[in-house]
C-alpha cells in the first residue's frame, strides 16, 4: 500500500503564523507559533466565520467605550 504524501499549498502567512492546505486530502493546517491545528475545509470555514464575528465585536466594543483599569481590593 503506497500513500502519496500531502502537497501543502500556502494560503496565508505572517511573521509567526501560516495557513496551509492539502487540496487532495481537504485538510487545512493552521500553524500559530508552537500550536498546530488541523481542520477539514468546512470546519475551517466555520472557525474563520466565528473568529471574524468575535473580532468585529471586539473592535466595536473597544470603539464604543474605553476599557477601565481593573481595580484591586486587598483583604486582610
Amino acid at each position: 500500500m503506497t500513500k502519496k504524501p500531502c502537497n501543502h499549498e500556502y494560503l496565508a502567512t505572517s511573521d509567526t503564523d501560516a495557513v496551509l492546505i492539502c487540496r487532495e486530502c481537504g485538510v487545512v493546517y493552521l500553524h500559530m507559533q508552537n500550536i498546530s491545528l488541523r481542520f477539514n475545509v468546512k470546519q475551517f470555514s466555520k472557525f474563520t466565520a466565528m473568529m471574524t464575528e468575535a473580532s468585529k465585536k471586539l473592535s466595536s466594543d473597544s470603539a464604543e467605550q474605553p476599557r477601565k483599569r481593573p481595580t484591586l481590593t486587598l483583604v486582610h
